[in-house]
């Protein structure tokens, strides 16, 4: 059997193989060559859509938050002036009833407080009768002294004439001696009568001092027959009530609470950075601080000249109702508790202000909100969600992302900006939300119209 033959294709030969590598090698170069040179384009990158608001300056009252509890501008704390059975309690003294000023509410039996008057008077009758018998006395003095005086003068005036005729040998000596030793005894009248006549004006006062004593002492007495009639000096609210009908009671026992009801007080608490910003830009020159506080007129043109102006309403009420008040006075110290310092707010009127089912008469004990003003100062204004940690993201001249720290003072969606911290007004406010903020990153602002609008009428309404 013969051998089968050979192939003769030429891919079988030794040298195919790299023919067809060269010729593929070929082909690629080919293909570089002819396409057009490549050139470079650089990469557009677009900015972040942002929108924004300008940052403008405003003349804006500040205002800041406290809450206190309500009290009375006067607690009365009615005590006895007199002791003594009570014969006599208003049929209304009971706690929470409101009685008008001058109401007689408790009486004490005055039957001893009587007997004591009369006593006084009688004892006022007596020293007047004994001043008028004293007079009499010293006008009897005078008219006795003045008799003396011209017996003295008559036997002065005959013992010269018997001192003659002695003389002269006409009578005897006895006789002489006689008249001497009369004059002497008148004489001593005449000084009798005289140291008497002298005395008798310290007895006089004497006198008179017992009768001012006895009319204090009346006096006293019909004080105390008054003050066994307790009446209300104001219209009043009765917070407690101590006492009874029949009960005896002794000098200085309390009787009952009341509380006026023309004006209540507010003390509303506030931390020192919230007084800060209330009192920022008031200036004052060395020494005038204590100018002001030497009168209570000068103390009312320290609240005035800081601004101070509040409303108040009750904490957590949904409806917002609102009571116009004053600022009366600040707190001398600081609460030991919560560090504050208390601003004292009154509310005059609170019962005649009153509007059932939607302004309930402010009463002790409710705890209401106080919404505190201060003077008008240049803020800057940004909304409060444009705050982000403590900084606020700007979009500058240059459509990139600037992260400033800064200080504001939050009013209700606002935030207020101090326009010494530096802030550039040229750029603009991010008012939307970024994630992540790099700093420098390229924006895409736009005007936020809505933040805009909310502004002004933010601004309106204050």
């Amino acid at each position: 059997m013969s051998p089968a033959p050979q192939s003769t294709s030429w891919l079988n030969r030794y040298w195919a193989l790299p023919l067809m590598v060269v010729i593929s090698v070929a082909i690629a170069v080919f293909i570089i060559k002819s396409r057009p040179a490549m050139e470079h384009q650089a990469s557009v990158r677009e900015g972040v859509p942002v929108t924004t608001i300008q940052l403008q300056s405003h003349s804006i009252r500040p205002s800041v938050l406290g809450y206190g509890e309500v009290y009375p501008d006067v607690l009365l704390d009615m005590r006895t002036e007199v002791s003594g059975k009570i014969v006599f309690v208003h049929p209304q003294l009971k706690k929470g009833a409101i009685l008008p000023a001058d109401t007689l509410v408790v009486r004490i039996d005055d039957a001893n407080y009587r007997l004591a008057l009369k006593q006084a008077e009688a004892s006022l009758a007596q020293n007047r009768a004994n001043l008028e018998e004293q007079k009499l006395a010293d006008q009897d003095a005078k008219l006795d002294l003045q008799l003396a005086k011209d017996k003295l003068k008559l036997s002065e005036t005959e013992l010269k004439r018997f001192e003659k005729l002695l003389s002269k040998g006409s009578i005897a000596r006895s006789s002489a001696d006689n008249q001497r030793s009369t004059t002497l005894l008148i004489r001593q009248e005449v000084q009798t009568l005289q140291n008497k006549l002298d005395t008798m004006p310290y007895t006089t006062e004497v006198l008179k001092a017992q009768i001012e004593i006895s009319e204090s002492e009346v006096a006293t007495q019909k004080l105390n027959l008054q003050r066994t009639e307790v009446r209300l000096p104001f219209d009043a609210r009765i917070s407690t009530v101590s006492s009874e009908a029949s009960q005896f009671v002794s000098q200085g026992s309390t009787l009952f609470l009341a509380q006026t009801i023309d004006k209540v007080l507010v003390n509303a608490q506030f931390s020192l950075p919230q007084i800060r910003l209330l009192s920022r830009g008031f200036d004052m020159e060395p020494g005038a601080f204590q100018q002001l506080l030497g009168n209570e007129k000068n103390s009312r043109s320290l609240i005035e000249r800081l601004g101070l102006s509040a409303k108040i309403r009750l904490a957590g009420d949904d409806l917002g109702t609102l009571w116009d008040a004053q600022v009366e006075r600040i707190s001398n110290n600081l609460d030991p508790a919560s560090r504050t310092l208390g601003v004292i707010i009154s509310v005059n009127d609170p019962y005649q202000k009153a509007k059932p089912g939607v302004k309930p008469p402010l009463m002790e004990g409710m705890y209401m909100e106080v919404e505190l003003w201060g003077a008008p100062q240049s803020y800057l204004l940004v909304p409060r969600d444009a705050l982000h940690e403590g900084e606020l993201y700007l979009a500058d001249s240059q459509q990139q992302l600037k992260r400033v720290a800064v200080n504001g003072y939050p009013q209700q969606q606002m935030l207020l900006l101090d326009p010494t911290e530096g802030l550039d007004t040229n750029s603009r406010v991010i008012t939307s939300d970024i994630f992540p903020a790099v700093q420098g990153m390229s924006l895409s602002p736009s005007e936020d119209s809505t933040a805009q609008t909310s502004m002004k009428s933010w601004l309106e309404a204050h």
